[in-house]
């Protein structure tokens, strides 16, 4: 996979992070405080994707940082 390749994908998948960010399911999903809701189970899906949409976004970090050694 070429560079440019790799930050096209590193761009999107970065929007996509963003974007589920700012969304009320992840502010829903992580707020903070006892009684706040957060481990409700129904939120359990959306820390699942905020995980693997970060995890996602490091390994491109990772692999574009390789690519360009």
């Amino acid at each position: 996979m070429t560079g440019d390749r790799l930050r096209e994908e590193l761009d999107a998948a970065t929007r996509e992070l963003k974007a589920h960010m700012a969304s009320w399911e992840y502010a829903y999903a992580h707020a903070g405080g006892r009684n706040s809701g957060a481990e409700h189970p129904k939120h359990a899906a959306t820390r699942q994707r905020t995980e693997e949409l970060v995890t996602r976004v490091r390994h491109l970090k990772a692999r574009l940082a390789e690519h360009e050694v």
